[in-house]
């Protein structure tokens, strides 16, 4: 997020992003009992957690395919 921002909105967005990962870590924290209360850590509690990854393995894909990766790590990747 931050490495494509204009410079002077770096540090803001920056910022943003280590705010929304700690929020979802807390949120999920949170959650965990509660679904291993309800699912039970065979049952499906664990695969829960599994999800955001997912998620984050097909926005990388995306990224991959759009033409501003070419942007990313000095265009290295």
């Amino acid at each position: 997020m931050a490495e494509l921002a204009p410079p002077g909105l770096a540090g803001t967005l920056l910022t943003a992003q280590t705010s929304l990962g700690f929020a979802l870590t807390l949120a999920t924290i949170q959650a965990m009992p509660w679904l291993v209360g309800q699912l039970g850590w065979g049952g499906g509690a664990f695969a829960v957690l599994a999800i955001g990854p997912a998620f984050g393995c097909v926005a990388m894909a995306r990224l991959r395919a759009s033409p501003m990766a070419a942007r990313l790590a000095g265009g290295r990747g």
